[in-house]
């Protein structure tokens, strides 16, 4: 379930296609369009500008196209979604916006509840492949894809953090893991909340969980 006032920015360089999205959306009592952008350029400054949750990406934009954009925008924001939503459905553009950091990439003629779906996938931080497009791909392109993202993920952590996820998982103490580091508790505390915070879990036990399914540790 999507948490409650999820906030969105919908970059996209056509007008109409975000009005279109706004009406379709609102429809969701839990979601917000909180803004838009029409280019790659302003979707980096709105983000530095705003609290935004998710951001719905457009790939073919002017300025600084959507993949840079969400390349730029997932190093310096490591907590905000992107969702893709584009035209181009070939796998070289899906798996350079899953390289860039996308969380899902949705086809721009699918309908709003395969968009829905893509939402709560990300909040679970799980990938989404668009269904129309999804046939197309063989099992060896989905990994190869599911690889590229979960390099993503692990060059969001530093080498300490790292250092840290590994104690966490084998049950260490934020005492025990000061001790084993020689940093203090609160240090140890702070690189706890840190991973819970870019890795976009609740808790130790889902970070451990999500550490070991995608190979982080």
């Amino acid at each position: 379930m999507l948490k409650q006032n999820t906030r969105l920015l919908v970059a996209d360089d056509h007008r109409l296609f975000i009005e279109g999205l706004q009406y379709v959306l609102k429809q969701d009592l839990n979601i917000e369009v909180a803004g838009f952008a029409l280019n790659g350029k302003e979707a980096i400054e709105q983000c530095n500008s705003k609290d935004y949750d998710v951001v719905l990406m457009d790939i073919h934009m002017p300025v600084i196209d959507g993949i840079q954009a969400t390349t730029t925008i997932r190093q310096l924001y490591p907590d905000i979604k992107i969702i893709i939503l584009s035209t181009a459905s070939d796998l070289s553009t899906v798996s350079n916006a899953l390289k860039a950091g996308a969380h899902a990439y949705v086809l721009k003629d699918a309908c709003s509840n395969e968009l829905i779906k893509a939402l709560h996938s990300v909040n679970k931080n799980e990938i989404y492949i668009s269904s129309s497009i999804g046939h197309f791909f063989s099992d060896d392109s989905v990994k190869s894809i599911r690889k590229d993202y979960i390099q993503f993920t692990k060059n969001l952590i530093t080498t300490r953090e790292q250092a840290v996820l590994r104690l966490i998982a084998d049950g260490y103490t934020n005492q025990q893991i000061a001790d084993t580091l020689f940093i203090s508790v609160v240090t140890a505390d702070t690189y706890r909340k840190n991973l819970l915070a870019k890795l976009k879990v609740s808790n130790t036990a889902a970070l451990v969980r999500f550490a070991l399914e995608n190979k982080l540790i």
